[in-house]
C-alpha cells in the first residue's frame, strides 16, 4: 500500500518544521519516495523527499521524511528542513517539471493527486516501490 498523505499532522513528526506556532499540519504539494514493505504489509520502511505548505501561515517547505511501521507502531523522523523562499507558482513549476521526469510503470489518479508508480520489484520478504507524487 503507497503511503500518499494529503495532510502530514505536526504531531505525528519527531521534530518542528515550521515556526508558526499555530501549526497544526502540512498540506503535501509533492512527494518522492521509496519504500520496502513486507508481504502481510505489516512492516514498512520508506524514505521520502517532500514539499508541503503549512496549513496556518502558507510558509512552503522541502524535508526528507523516513516513515517506519512496524505493526501498530508508526514512527515519523525529519531531517534536512529547508523553508522554500521561491513563490508558489515557481514551486508548483519545479514540482511540474520535476514529476515529468520520471517515467512510469502506470499512474494512479484521483480529484486531488497524480501518483506515478517509477519501480515496483519483489525484494527479499517483501515489496519495494518508488513512486512519485503531485498534488494537482
Amino acid at each position: 500500500m503507497l503511503y500518499t498523505p494529503k495532510y502530514i499532522l505536526v504531531a505525528e513528526l519527531d521534530k518542528k518544521v515550521c515556526e508558526c506556532s499555530e501549526c497544526k499540519k502540512f498540506r503535501v504539494l509533492y512527494n518522492h519516495s521509496q519504500m520496502t514493505e513486507s508481504q502481510d504489509e505489516d512492516i514498512c520502511d520508506s524514505t521520502s523527499d517532500i514539499i508541503a505548505v503549512c496549513s496556518k501561515c502558507g510558509r512552503m517547505y522541502r524535508f526528507d521524511m523516513k516513515y517506519i511501521k512496524n505493526g501498530k507502531d508508526q514512527k515519523r523522523t525529519v531531517s534536512k528542513v529547508r523553508e522554500i523562499s521561491e513563490t508558489n507558482s515557481q514551486v508548483r513549476e519545479h514540482i511540474k517539471r520535476n514529476y515529468g521526469s520520471y517515467e512510469a510503470l502506470f499512474t494512479i489518479r484521483s480529484e486531488d493527486f497524480i501518483t506515478k508508480i517509477v519501480e515496483e520489484k519483489e525484494v527479499k520478504d517483501g515489496k519495494y516501490t518508488e513512486y512519485v507524487y503531485m498534488e494537482k
